[in-house]
């Protein structure tokens, strides 16, 4: 039974019932998730779901197959058994996920139930229009449609499956698109450029970070008046909790769009490398120290780049034999920053959910260690996913709505150094804190009151293939249906491989090929084309979404309206008076900290003309 009776109710409704008859028995188990015979029943906030349940005790089969039964029965067992399957399932990931082999694909009922429940699933869709409370961007740095399939089955083959025909979290969401990811004057992007895009609503040239498209990559005259706002800032006028999450640099190219403005994406600290005093004189800020003078901060700020905020002079906390970066003899977390500092999980597990104080978490001296790396290395790092759900539930807490970005950097890292191990096990990183974040929202009864969406900046040129057999490794070689070795030299085809990058000179020799283990980090997949590190590829990019205005991610979109879209669905920014939104008041404004001492200027000599006409023109009159 269900019901939304108080649990006492409930009890004392069964103790009633029992007594009716001595021979009535009654086990009793009150849960949000219950296995009763072979269903799961599951009550997500008010809606009940089912799946088929195991029991662990059960035989893996109904009838064994040397059985002596007539022909028709063996196929009608097989048959009500997917119609029974297809029936207690609430939703075709329930159906379709979890095959270990592909025997039950071979009947033709298999599939067409699956049509049946997909198409049941997307009837079942009610466009949501309320007002996002809330807005989650996930971003997949790097993550092209060929990472998700990879990393689809990448994660499938984890749990022991197939792989292929297994359900990812954001598979999941209710609307699909695809973003076109030029810049206006790259036809293959950069991350800079990309998230100038999709973070502050303007398509911008390569490299540049927070700026419009007149602003010319490394000119820092420029840049001096190109500044665009981003929906960070948008979203923190209007009383609104604000946050990054990422796993490389919190200065990188991603992060640094919602925040800070320059024209090369180099420009992460002053290191007299890539910034110094020329840059300085010019009248620009580095990355970093724009994240210290803003304000209002950021409320919370995770990832990784300790170095660029202090002096080079000084050692790293977690590795003392390594140096920090700056050259400007500046400590910016001492001297600036007036928040929370923190550069391990301890720490954080420390800080009290809900405080009003910004947090500042910089857990890596430079980018944060692969999800691979860090749990075997076991130190004091924060996965992706602790980051995130630590994030969410300290923004709950305080009562606030909220706007949160949260960035898998390093999918990106390593299909930049053609390892697939370290690229796909991010992707699964990545889906997994998606998972949690769904799951955290239901339970707090705020899923659909949150838009989210998922998407990437920009692809790689990676690929798979080669006519590889169903569930084998994605890791691996391919089959080449029968044949496990290439029609040309008669040697092993990697399933995976990449357009360009710095192993192209794999060789083809066969003692080589049988030697590789193609699931270590180590390995690196071949290359067609030389260069030092794989590139970027210029394709569109896949956005998924759920929630609030969901429906306006669906087909094809160029990748700055992303940032409108998400705007627009919680009433931020241009969209503050749209039809349906709610009256409400700026309170807060936000410092371009890069220009703030020219501002202060502007605004000083405006206050003394105002106050020289009042004087002789108000005051003279009375």
């Amino acid at each position: 039974m269900t019901t939304n009776l108080p649990k006492d109710e409930i009890l004392k409704v069964l103790d009633e019932t029992i007594k009716t008859d001595s021979n009535i028995k009654i086990t009793t188990t009150i849960s949000q998730s219950l296995d009763y015979l072979n269903v799961t029943i599951q009550d997500n906030n008010g809606d009940l779901k089912t799946s088929i349940y195991h029991k662990s005790a059960s035989e893996p089969y109904i009838l064994p197959y040397e059985s002596d039964h007539p022909r028709d029965v063996h196929v009608n067992i097989i048959n009500n058994a997917l119609l029974r399957a297809a029936r207690m399932c609430s939703t075709v990931e329930d159906f379709g996920c979890g095959r270990v082999n592909w025997a039950v694909e071979q009947d033709p009922s298999f599939w067409r139930e699956q049509a049946r429940i997909s198409i049941e699933e997307v009837l079942k869709i009610h466009e949501n229009t309320r007002i996002a409370k809330n807005v989650i961007l996930f971003l997949g740095d790097g993550m092209g449609i060929s990472t998700v399939t990879a990393g689809r089955i990448r994660k499938g083959q984890i749990k022991g499956e197939l792989g292929e025909d297994f359900i990812t979290e954001m598979e999941q969401f209710t609307h699909l698109g695809l973003a076109k990811t030029y810049n206006i004057d790259h036809q293959t992007p950069d991350s800079a450029a990309t998230a100038t895009a999709y973070l502050c609503g303007v398509k911008a040239q390569l490299g540049t970070v927070g700026l419009d498209g007149r602003a010319k990559r490394t000119n820092c005259s420029s840049s001096l008046d190109a500044n665009v706002t981003s929906i960070i800032d948008w979203a923190q006028q209007l009383g609104n909790k604000v946050g990054i999450v990422t796993t490389a640099r919190i200065t990188h190219a991603t992060p640094a769009a919602g925040y800070a403005h320059v024209p090369e994406r180099n420009w992460e600290g002053y290191d007299s490398q890539y910034f110094g005093a020329k840059e300085s004189e010019q009248g620009c800020l580095d990355v970093a120290h724009q994240l210290v003078l803003r304000s209002p901060p950021i409320d919370i700020m995770f990832g990784g780049g300790r170095r660029l905020f202090y002096p080079n002079t000084t050692r790293d906390f977690e590795n003392s034999t390594l140096f920090n970066s700056r050259t400007d003899n500046q400590s910016l977390i001492d001297t600036y920053w007036r928040g929370h500092f923190i550069w391990n999980k301890t720490e954080m597990n420390k800080i009290k959910l809900g405080s009003s104080t910004p947090i500042l978490g910089l857990f890596g001296r430079d980018h944060m260690h692969y999800e691979t790396d860090r749990i075997i290395n076991g130190n004091d790092e924060p996965s992706l996913s602790e980051m995130t759900i630590f994030a969410i539930e300290h923004f709950l807490k305080t009562n606030q709505n909220f706007f949160l970005l949260i960035e898998g950097g390093k999918i990106d890292h390593g299909h930049h150094e053609t390892r697939p191990r370290y690229a796909l096990d991010e992707y699964v990183e990545f889906d997994n804190t998606i998972g949690k974040v769904k799951q955290l929202l239901k339970e707090k009864g705020i899923f659909d009151d949150t838009l989210l969406v998922v998407t990437a900046d920009h692809s790689h040129v990676f690929t798979f293939g080669a006519y590889s057999s169903r569930g084998s490794n994605i890791l691996g070689f391919s089959s080449l249906e029968r044949f496990n070795v290439s029609d040309v030299d008669k040697l092993p085809i990697n399933i995976i491989s990449y357009g360009n990058g710095p192993n192209f000179h794999a060789s083809r020799d066969a003692s080589y090929l049988y030697s590789l283990d193609t699931n270590s980090t180590k390995y690196l997949a071949p290359t067609a084309l030389p260069m030092k590190a794989e590139t970027h590829a210029g394709e569109d990019v896949p956005v998924y979404a759920q929630g609030p205005w969901s429906r306006l991610f669906s087909g094809t979109m160029e990748q700055h309206t992303i940032a409108h879209k998400m705007a627009y669905a919680a009433c931020w920014g241009d969209y503050i008076n749209r039809d349906g939104c709610k009256s409400k008041v700026i309170t807060k404004s936000i410092s371009n900290s890069s220009h703030s001492n020219r501002s202060f200027i502007f605004t000083e000599i405006f206050i003394l003309i105002f106050s020289y006409f009042y004087f002789f023109f108000v005051l003279a009159t009375k």
